[in-house]
């Protein structure tokens, strides 16, 4: 009789391909504590005993002042690969056996404009400040650039911005956006490896794993590589982070994401449903039932360009533009009043002079 391994059984319940090598690297982790060379020997094991093991190996993790949460996330590939195995678990149990923080969460405190225009004024690299804008305009995770990798086809332009397909073809699929300093700036980018011989097509990886842009051939850039990028950003800037336990107020890239966060959520002119269809939220019914087109999702980014937009010119530009468009609607709107007031006046010069013609004697009404 045929049967799976507990190891492809493990494998077959993970469809994303990120999520599958970080579940492997955890699951690696539990497996050498244990010393478990045969995962099909193991699950046989009697229930009570792999409880033990587990609240053993909970227990040694809480000694390395390892946090609440990185413990879950560390647990998760192994409660994944015995349930999916069949073999019962008391997981409220070991729940109750994970620390109590009882300080602050690190990783809480956004990146401010001045420190991203701090990173960027670091390198010359236009790679690296490509990236930075990307995710500085996007809030994106790191996987949005990864998974599936983040191509050509995946941009399109939107007035004097760029939409941006992440996550395609997942039911996790949103849509983002590039301010247009952004869009200067990844331009640039890509005008440096064309000019370097890359042939550009609808394919073709928006962030390289080449930094030099003299070799042409490379593939698409890494999750680790992004990280590796803006953490050699951070050293360089010097931007002040504190660190809290193992983990910084700032978090390197989720930094970004928390600006993009607030940036949204306190602009009271943003929908703020659809700033969590921005986010890649989840937010009860909404995360369901609300699908907004990209035209949609865009009128509520560009009310955040001012604030998003890095650098201090290019901010004032924007705002400046702004100023300009709401005159030009103003006017607009004070032009189409004059053109009815204008065809009020003949209707009514219409009406007097018919009825004049028609009965004399109201003459002197209607010219009242």
């Amino acid at each position: 009789m045929l049967k799976l391994s507990a190891l492809d059984v493990f494998h077959s319940s993970i469809n994303n391909p990120s999520t599958a090598i970080e579940y492997d690297n955890k699951l690696r982790r539990f497996e050498e504590f244990l010393e478990i060379s045969d995962w099909d020997k193991y699950i046989k094991k009697d229930p009570n005993e792999i409880h033990d093991d587990l609240a053993f190996y909970i227990n040694a993790l809480k000694k390395e002042n390892i946090k609440n949460r990185t413990i879950k996330s560390m647990m998760n590939s192994v409660f994944l690969m015995l349930e999916m195995n069949r073999v019962v678990l008391h997981k409220k149990i070991l729940h109750k056996m994970l620390p109590d923080d009882g300080t602050t969460e690190g990783g809480n405190l956004p990146y401010t404009t001045e420190e991203i225009h701090a990173m960027l004024d670091s390198t010359d690299r236009l790679r690296v400040k490509a990236l930075i804008h990307f995710l500085a305009s996007t809030g994106s995770r790191p996987a949005g650039i990864t998974d599936p990798v983040l191509r050509m086809k995946h941009l399109k332009k939107i007035e004097d911005c760029v939409a941006i397909k992440i996550y395609d073809g997942s039911k996790e699929g949103f849509w983002s956006f590039l301010t247009p300093e952004a869009v200067t700036m990844l331009r640039k980018y890509h005008n440096s490896r064309k000019l370097s011989g890359e042939k550009f097509t609808d394919e073709t990886p928006v962030f390289s794993n080449i930094n030099n842009s003299r070799n042409s051939k490379g593939g698409p850039i890494s999750t680790a590589t992004a990280r590796d990028v803006i953490y050699r950003v951070l050293r360089k800037s010097q931007i002040e982070r504190t660190k809290n336990g193992k983990r910084f107020d700032k978090a390197a890239i989720y930094g970004f994401r928390k600006r993009f966060n607030t940036i949204l959520k306190l602009n009271n002119d943003v929908n703020s449903n659809i700033a969590e269809k921005l986010m890649a939220h989840k937010r009860g019914l909404d995360g369901t039932y609300l699908q907004p087109t990209m035209e949609e999702c865009f009128n509520e980014f560009k009310k955040a360009i001012p604030e998003l937009t890095i650098d201090g010119t290019a901010r004032k530009q924007v705002e400046l533009d702004k100023v300009k468009e709401e005159k030009s609607e103003l006017q607009k709107a004070n032009e189409e009043l004059m053109q009815m007031k204008e065809q009020n006046e003949i209707l009514w010069n219409e009406y007097k002079k018919n009825t004049i013609s028609c009965n004399p004697d109201n003459a002197e009404l209607v010219t009242e």
